[in-house]
């Protein structure tokens, strides 16, 4: 018997080693799916390593190798929104300042948050301007005041405010030069002695300069550089001499060899410069050009210069060329995230899209894709069939066929074939302009029906409603219905088992429509439609302001409100009037109520074991299939989630990956549910071998839906039973007393309801 244990343990371990190389990730795994091409910060460590912090994330870049790690939420920073960044060379450490006052210590691979400042009761903006490191301790410069950090023992050693007549002070930056510790301000310049312990108080520091607005420091060769916003100065014997003046506006100056940097901004082009300065004379003597606001200059040697760029993340000039950018962790092209396509560990993310009122976000991102562990951007300026003008894609639909179709709400839709070519339709085509603007052709969403024709909804056209036949051609189609609020302003569209198609209509009193086109969609005579509205008789919806609409494995149809959710479990029924919506009442805790009652159901999607996927202006639900239970809950406080403002959630099928889009980016979830097939596929087991310790979930999967599944030992003694979620069982690797199996080989038998389907895998526990 142990030999055979032995044979079958070796020929599994083998043989696992492909059949789970799609699913390296756990359940309950988080990852984050954002950008690193918009660099607010720059540090080096004058070896071999820069650090670099985006908007949201920040990144380590190997010089050496010309490789870059990336670093989110879900890897273990603490917080979003990163302002700035510094690194401090006698403790080796990076310092990440966010604009909410947090604060992050990045040190030997691993972070240390301190989050003393954030949690302080402070009233007023906290946010950290800069970083300046010296000797083991950071000067962190805040809208509060300044701390200072001792970076070995990882704590705030002192805290000094600044305040004119009772009214705080911002300091915008901080800079050592000889003894003296220097604070720019917005109201003034100030000085003292750094190894005093008097400096908590105010009324020790020197007033310098007490009438401007100053906005950066910088130390160099043992000089102080002041800037504004529009010079810079010098200070020599307890005076201000001017040195520079820009055309522009002064982001931040930075130390360079011998040098000083200026970086600048021009927000109504966002172009930016670098120049840089001569330390004996002030002359000008190197300038170049950057795409985004120039944000942080490094300079690393004689000849090569670091920038963090707004626009194009992260570049070198070499040997005063042209910049060019550097690789950068892989990742979309924008945060915000209005629709997701998820199949098969491939994305589309559409980064456009409009406000909570319909509004355009003038967002020229469009969207990108994700396919075999590479991003590729789609974007205004760089995709050529955008041109320049082409902006806030918010809607996505690939068919089988392998078309995109991509819906703008200003610019109408743009069609990409698999070859790669492309049609546009807005001005002169079955996309009317929208009553919300007569410069907008807006595409509301996508749906394909049971006889694959694809529906369209167009927000505001004069013909709310056009289909694509599966011949190819494109019908507009009017649906006669009246309504208050926008005219036609149809939004989100599905479709039903019976081929119905519901739509919401956006606006304070508009509701939902359901529209039978009677399986010829080229014929209106023979239409059936009707309006479903807030109230008992007109429709029992939640509430008149509709979000989102699914349709769950069942048939029944779950509707997003302003006000909660609304289930109709006999869509069949709706048209003739004889079946509305139901406002379930569940008990979470010792409260009961409607579903979701006053909150915001922006996003619902159903997984592979029926169960809900909920997204609100206050985080993410996962609810059971009828919706009595919540499973999970997670918020920006207790998970990755970049935003508690969800936008669109979206489930992979194959993978079960729970995508969440946010306006401050893209984040996924590992859940427990996959869709179930109609026969066993191969079975597979992550992880497996199941390694000694390992308190985490195994997942099977690749089962037919709803699965009985048992597991084994070697000799048939029952170990586990479940019914697997869709096609994914999980077990948690303990057997019906609590323990542990022994190590060995265990048997999985899958088999379907009436036991037409069945098969058989295998897994391992190691010791």
């Amino acid at each position: 018997m142990s030999k055979r244990i032995l044979f079958l343990t070796s020929l599994l371990i083998f043989t696992t080693i492909i059949s789970v190389c799609a699913q390296q990730r756990p359940i309950g795994y988080w990852r984050s799916h954002l950008p690193y091409n918009t660099a607010v910060g720059v540090a080096f460590d004058n070896a071999n390593n820069l650090y670099v912090a985006t908007e949201k994330t920040f990144f380590i870049y190997n010089i050496s190798s010309k490789q870059s790690e990336g670093f989110s939420k879900a890897e273990g920073m603490a917080d979003v929104s990163v302002s700035c960044i510094g690194y401090d060379l006698s403790s080796n450490t990076a310092i990440i300042g966010y604009e909410n006052s947090n604060i992050d210590l990045y040190q030997d691979g691993a972070f240390y948050n301190l989050p003393d400042l954030k949690m302080r009761n402070i009233s007023g903006s906290k946010k950290i301007n800069d970083i300046y490191t010296s000797d083991g301790y950071a000067y962190i410069s805040t809208d509060a005041g300044m701390l200072v950090i001792n970076l070995e023992k990882r704590e705030i050693k002192e805290t000094y405010n600044f305040s004119i007549a009772g009214q705080g002070i911002a300091i915008k930056s901080a800079a050592i030069a000889g003894n003296n510790l220097f604070a720019a301000t917005d109201k003034g310049l100030y000085t003292g002695n750094k190894n005093s312990g008097l400096l908590q108080s105010f009324t020790t520091w020197g007033k310098i300069d007490t009438l401007r607005n100053f906005i950066s420091l910088a130390s160099v060769n043992n000089k102080l550089f002041v800037a504004t916003v529009d010079s810079v100065f010098e200070y020599i014997n307890n005076t201000l001499q001017f040195v520079f003046r820009s055309d522009s506006n002064i982001r931040k100056i930075s130390p360079g060899i011998n040098s000083l940097w200026v970086c600048e901004g021009i927000r109504s082009n966002f172009r930016g410069k670098a120049h840089k300065l001569s330390l004996t004379n002030y002359i000008k003597t190197d300038s170049f050009n950057v795409f985004g606001f120039c944000n942080q200059v490094v300079h690393g040697d004689t000849d090569r210069v670091w920038v963090a760029a707004g626009a194009d993340g992260f570049l070198l000039r070499e040997f005063r060329g042209e910049p060019y950018k550097l690789q950068l962790p892989e990742g979309p092209s924008s945060f915000p995230c209005y629709d997701i396509l998820a199949n098969n560990e491939e994305l589309w993310v559409a980064h456009g899209g409009y406000d909570e009122k319909r509004r355009a976000n003038n967002n020229g991102a469009g969207f990108s894709n994700f396919r075999d562990g590479k991003w590729k951007w789609y974007r205004r300026f760089e995709y050529q069939p955008f041109g320049d003008s082409m902006r806030d894609f918010s809607k996505l639909y690939k068919s089988a066929d392998g078309i995109l179709y991509a819906g703008s709400v200003q610019n109408g839709l743009l069609v990409i074939n698999p070859d790669g070519s492309t049609l546009s339709y807005q001005q002169n085509s079955f996309i009317g302009t929208s009553s919300v603007s007569p410069t907008w052709y807006f595409v509301g969403g996508f749906a394909e029906d049971n006889n694959s024709n694809l529906w369209m909804t167009i927000y505001g056209g004069k013909q709310e409603l056009a289909v694509k036949t599966k011949e190819g051609q494109w019908y507009p189609i009017t649906v006669p219905i009246p309504r208050s609020g926008i005219p036609n302003a149809a939004a989100d569209i599905i479709v039903d088992d019976n081929n119905q198609k519901w739509y919401a209509t956006s606006g304070a009193s508009s509701g939902v429509i359901v529209y039978d086109d009677n399986n010829t969609p080229t014929n209106t005579f023979d239409d059936r439609y009707r309006l479903l509205l807030a109230g008992k008789g007109v429709g029992g919806l939640a509430d008149n302001e509709v979000y989102s609409l699914a349709k769950d494995k069942k048939g029944s149809i779950w509707i997003g409100t302003k006000n909660g959710i609304s289930i109709v479990s006999c869509p069949a029924q709706v048209i003739e009037g004889t079946c509305e919506a139901e406002n379930r009442t569940v008990q979470y805790d010792k409260f009961a109520g409607y579903l979701f009652q006053e909150e915001i159901v922006k996003t619902i999607a159903v997984d592979g074991a029926n169960r809900k996927w909920i997204g609100t202006n206050n985080g993410v639900w996962l609810i059971s299939e009828e919706g009595d239970n919540i499973i999970y809950r997670f918020t920006q406080e207790n998970s990755p989630l970049p935003s508690n403002n969800i936008n669109k959630i979206t489930i992979d099928p194959q993978t079960g990956d729970v995508y969440i889009g946010t306006e401050q980016g893209l984040v996924s979830y590992r859940s427990t549910a996959t869709d179930g097939g109609k026969e066993n596929a191969d079975v597979k087991v992550f992880p497996n071998p199941v390694p000694t310790g390992y308190s985490g979930t195994i997942a099977i999967k690749g089962l037919v839906e709803n699965a009985d599944v048992r597991i084994t030992d070697i000799s048939g003694q029952l170990v586990f039973r479940t019914k697997a979620l869709g096609g994914q069982a999980v077990w948690n690797g303990y057997d019906y007393t609590g323990r542990r199996p022994q190590s060995g080989v265990y048997l999985i038998f899958v088999t379907n309801k009436d036991g037409s389907q069945t098969k058989v895998g295998k897994m391992v526990f190691m010791e």
